[in-house]
């Protein structure tokens, strides 16, 4: 079993996630204690646990939209719902067709088989509660690191969606599958959880969250070694060098920065930065780093300029440097 506190403490610390990792628990017979009902659309139950840190559930007593009960299987579907008729017949843009094979091929857990589904705060989960999955907010960058950690590990890779129901996703899909996700949601299930523009669901099914430690404890790479595994024999980066063998490219030049040309100032602070970059990205480096810094119509590379660039990417500088 994972150490719940430690891995919410990692994936806020080192994954940057939104708020409180949740963890998502299929209630198969009574609410545990500590768990309160709430009487809201199932899937913002993931909200209340990520910003407001509170143990909720929702249940057939309990909620505020039947899509969400149906995909739980805690209440049968109506009919507009299973044959996607609240889609087609309420907007210009799904067809009868369109929306009917989008609700009859999203997975439903099977029927009774919980009761209810609580959300709580992954490092406050109550001694004796059973976590089935783990949901995560956050940018794409740090759900391209937390989505590939079963990747990284096993080769498969996770599970991704974009535009289909978030109920479905957040409550059906990882018992289906049993594989990590990283989802987009429907504009509703957005909308309910006041999700961001540039952020995403990362779900991880509680037997890979060993994974979730293994990838963001040791998210760093070689790269100048796989730089002299990975480029041909024409790319500048040998060329750079002036030699002609991998064997002898791959020698450090006691002084990298004196090969690259650089087209604007870089103040002191810049240029300790970049001793730090490896060897074999400093070119790409140096020249986004001015082509950045022009088109914010600054007049030499700082660190606050690089600083920004790395913001813009929902990165941070120091934490990307520590990779190296």
């Amino acid at each position: 079993m994972a150490d719940l506190k430690a891995l919410a403490e990692i994936l806020k610390n080192k994954g940057k996630v939104r708020g409180n990792p949740v963890a998502i628990s299929l209630f198969r017979g009574a609410i545990p204690a500590g768990f309160e009902p709430i009487q809201v659309t199932p899937c913002a139950i993931v909200r209340y646990a990520m910003d407001a840190g509170k143990k909720v559930y929702f249940d057939a007593e309990h909620h505020d939209c039947l899509v969400g009960v149906h995909h739980a299987g805690i209440t049968p579907g109506k009919k507009e719902i299973v044959a996607g008729e609240y889609l087609s017949k309420t907007s210009d843009f799904f067809t009868e067709e369109g929306a009917a094979r989008l609700k009859s091929g999203t997975p439903v857990l099977p029927a009774g088989m919980v009761k209810a589904i609580g959300a709580a705060p992954l490092d406050q989960v109550p001694d004796g509660v059973q976590v089935d999955w783990i949901v995560v907010v956050c940018n794409p960058h740090n759900a391209n690191t937390i989505g590939g950690c079963r990747l990284a590990q096993e080769g498969i890779p996770p599970y991704g969606t974009f535009g289909t129901s978030l109920c479905g996703e957040i409550f059906a899909v990882p018992w289906h599958i049993r594989n990590v996700m990283v989802v987009g949601g429907d504009f509703g299930g957005r909308m309910h959880n006041r999700i961001k523009q540039d952020q995403l669901f990362v779900i991880i099914p509680i037997e890979f969250a060993d994974y979730v430690e293994k990838i963001l404890q040791n998210i760093r790479v070689d790269v100048k070694r796989s730089r002299e595994m990975t480029k041909p024999v024409h790319s500048p980066f040998w060329q750079n060098k002036g030699k002609n063998s991998k064997t002898q490219a791959a020698e450090q030049a006691p002084d990298q920065t004196g090969e690259i040309s650089f087209s604007m100032p870089w103040n002191d602070e810049a240029g300790q930065i970049l001793k730090k970059v490896p060897e074999g990205i400093l070119e790409m480096v140096v020249n986004n780093s001015e082509e950045f810094a022009r088109k914010k119509g600054y007049e030499q590379v700082s660190r606050k300029s690089m600083e920004e660039q790395m913001a813009e990417m929902g990165m941070n500088l120091d934490e990307m440097l520590d990779q190296m």
